[in-house]
């Protein structure tokens, strides 16, 4: 019997030359006879178990797509800088500092501007936003104006005020969501989870329960078995359960679990 290191070894040298073949042009649905899998969802399996995704046919390392999802997402700019940004952009001439520094969290309109300079934001006169600094927005790149230097003061002042409150509570939500952008990947991304199934203790005896289901489903759920190592009435049980909890049953099924 090989020894576990001498198994490695070879599923190592099974992830290498497949990687490579797929990076030579060749198909997935190409290579998973030549390679033992019975199908290639099973091919699939033992990539995703050793730590890829699939993304247009290719394999691709679950740490490095979530890296490029990320930078995709933020990229240099932090997401509150560029909706402060934004939002001077979008009041232009009548944008009033003092108020969107309120409305993005911060004390006063100084605070703000030393919040967007730290993230190399700097105010550019010419366009009435904020800005990334380079050599050739250097000349109209000024200091934040002085809230007293802005025209139509009174009439900004009335128009925000009326909408400051509101706007916070969506800048709150949206600065909430990009704190927790990872967990949000990872839920909008099935294939970046580990998806380990949950398993559930069900107490008590058995009583037969025969099902019928389509030849296709049944293959997909033998499959789902035996690359998850989890058995059919395991799933059946699961799914169940989840099922009955996510529409309206969670207080029977917590009491059902909850019994000795």
């Amino acid at each position: 019997m090989p020894s576990n290191n001498t198994r490695a070894k070879n599923f190592d040298e099974q992830e290498t030359n497949i990687l490579k073949e797929i990076s030579e042009g060749n198909n997935r649905k190409d290579l998973y006879k030549k390679y033992g899998y019975s199908s290639i969802r099973t091919m699939d399996a033992f990539f995703r178990r050793r730590g890829f995704i699939v993304k247009n046919g290719q394999y691709i390392k679950r740490d490095e797509y979530r890296n490029k999802t990320l930078n995709q997402i933020s990229g240099e700019i932090p997401f509150r800088a560029q909706m402060i940004a934004d939002k001077f952009k979008k009041d232009g001439i009548l944008a009033n500092p003092a108020n969107i520094a309120q409305t993005f969290g911060f004390k006063d309109y100084t605070e703000m501007n030393t919040y967007m300079r730290n993230n190399n934001m700097f105010y550019n006169s010419s366009t009435k936003t904020y800005e990334p600094h380079n050599i050739k927005q250097a000349e109209t790149t000024l200091p934040l104006p002085e809230p007293a230097k802005i025209n139509n003061t009174d009439l900004i002042a009335r128009d925000e005020n009326e909408d400051v409150e509101e706007n916070s509570k969506y800048y709150s939500l949206l600065n909430y969501l990009y704190e927790n952008k990872e967990r949000l990947i990872e839920l909008c991304t099935p294939g970046l989870s580990e998806n380990t199934p949950q398993r559930y203790l069900i107490p008590g005896g058995k009583k037969v329960k025969s099902i019928y289901l389509s030849k296709a489903l049944s293959a997909v759920l033998d499959d789902f078995s035996h690359s998850k190592n989890i058995t059919i009435r395991e799933i059946v049980e699961s799914a169940i359960i989840e099922y009955l909890m996510k529409y309206g049953y969670r207080p029977e099924v917590e009491i059902l679990l909850s019994q000795k």
